[in-house]
């Protein structure tokens, strides 16, 4: 089936690109920036920049089955200006008008239109239970989302099924609510919003690409979709189970008065109060991977499968002139073939589809083929410290491993070895062991043991998850 996404690098819309490919779609996305997107959604999706009116969004329509609209500026977190009202109403409605308007001129238009909307269309409803049926509010969001609605919802007229989905908070380590929370909670110190007694509709960004795929094959289901667990929190128990799952110590609240003089009318994003249910994803037989929201957020924080150690030295190690300090050990059954996932891990060009947005990963010099000795130069970003890093290829199996060493780069030592062993036709496991070891003597230990192994274990749990959305998964006992 081909898809074509609009807002393909954004948060949801990195890690549908990933799960689409993973399920054998051909995914093509619109987006502003080709070579920032190539950085960050991997091999094998086609890229379109060029489109400027319906007329040339048409002829990519025509060709396609299913459109994906993730379009939209974020709205939290900052303060709303009439400046910054015209940008949400113009990459969601202006945006979703263009897609209807191309479908309104295609001769062979897609079957379905996926486009995003929010639970904030239901307004300040406190604890009282929401779902599709349920009447819409009259604040400024339920305004914004109707209109948003309205613009999608005029490709019926062309034949098309359309589904309105409306999503709620989405949890994932590396973007929305929870990237801005776990900070402070890493900290020792935590928060709530408010009172803490507003309800919070969260799902989980796996449950969100799941449920999209889920619209998308089941034919009947049209019209609003709200995407969220049939579990809200409030608040502060959502800050509660966050604390125990970090180092947090302390849970204080921010009064509304000061979320007021900090956002000004966008404090109502933050604390507005939403038990949206899921009604039609339930009643279509939908089921949720993850429903209660300790298990959401501790695979988030502590991914598992992923072992930091102190590392015993090896031949291989001594081979290369140094002892290790640690070892990073990592596995992950696949649904894909050992030849597939092979080709999947030894392309540097998937490297910024698995990295985290926050390292602003950049590739600067990449060969026409991987091979031995070849080497391959990039560039991350840490706030605004730029961090340059070569790496050359020491061993290539096809289809088996292949080991990279760090040339240049911050660590004193870095080796990276990949592992892809078959388990049957269709299925294989991949395996990491990256030993390393840090510059700085003692205070390089300390370090290490307050912030890069933390985040190594964040940047790895990450890669691991990109990796079972792109080639699938299947679940078995491994021992790394």
């Amino acid at each position: 089936m081909k898809v074509l996404i609009v807002g393909a690098t954004g948060f949801i819309g990195k890690t549908t690109v990933a799960f689409l490919q993973g399920k054998g779609h051909e995914v093509s996305a619109w987006v502003r920036d080709i070579e920032k997107a190539t950085g960050m959604l991997g091999d094998g999706v086609e890229l379109i920049s060029s489109i400027k009116n319906a007329e040339g969004l048409q002829q990519y329509l025509e060709e396609t089955d299913v459109v994906i609209n993730l379009a939209g500026r974020p709205l939290a977190g900052i303060r709303w200006t009439g400046k910054k009202k015209i940008e949400f109403f113009e990459s969601r409605v202006t945006v979703t008008n263009l897609i209807s308007d191309a479908i309104s001129i295609c001769k062979n238009p897609p079957k379905v239109l996926i486009s995003a909307s929010a639970v904030g269309i239901y307004g300040n409803t406190g604890s009282i239970s929401v779902d599709e049926e349920s009447v819409v509010g009259q604040d400024y969001l339920s305004e914004l989302c109707l209109q948003w609605e309205a613009a999608a919802n005029r490709s019926k007229n062309f034949g098309v099924r359309v589904c309105n989905i409306r999503i709620g908070i989405v949890l994932g380590r590396e973007g929305g609510m929870l990237q801005q929370l776990i900070q402070s909670f890493d900290l020792g110190i935590g928060s709530y919003l408010g009172s803490g007694k507003q309800r919070v509709p969260w799902i989980h960004v796996v449950d969100v690409v799941r449920a999209i795929t889920f619209c998308i094959d089941n034919k009947e289901l049209n019209g609003p979709v709200n995407l969220t667990s049939p579990h809200s929190s409030s608040g502060k128990e959502f800050a509660r189970v966050l604390a125990s799952l970090t180092n947090a110590r302390f849970i204080i609240p921010v009064p509304r008065f000061v979320l007021k003089l900090v956002f000004g009318e966008g404090e109502v994003v933050l604390t507005n109060s939403q038990n949206a249910l899921p009604s039609k994803l339930l009643k279509f037989g939908f089921r949720f991977e993850y429903e209660s929201l300790k298990p959401a957020l501790k695979d988030e924080i502590y991914p598992e499968e992923i072992v930091v150690s102190k590392s015993d030295s090896t031949d291989e190690d001594l081979e290369y002139g140094r002892k290790a300090q640690y070892e990073l050990k990592t596995s992950v059954a696949l649904n894909s073939d050992q030849e597939k996932a092979f080709n999947f891990f030894s392309s540097p060009l998937n490297l910024g589809l698995t990295t985290p947005s926050w390292l602003n990963f950049k590739i600067t010099e990449i060969p026409l083929s991987v091979s031995k000795e070849c080497e391959i130069a990039y560039e991350i970003r840490l706030w605004f410290i730029p961090i340059k890093w070569r790496t050359s290829i020491l061993e290539w199996d096809p289809h088996e491993s292949f080991v990279d060493i760090q040339k240049s780069g911050p660590y004193k030592l870095w080796i990276h070895s990949h592992f892809v062993e078959s388990t049957s036709e269709n299925t294989s496991i991949m395996r990491d062991i990256v030993r390393y070891s840090v510059p700085g003597g003692p205070l390089g230990r300390l370090i290490h043991f307050l912030v890069i192994k933390k985040s190594l274990i964040r940047i790895f749990g990450y890669r691991r998850s990109m990796i079972r959305m792109r080639l699938g998964h299947v679940t078995c006992d491994l021992s790394i």
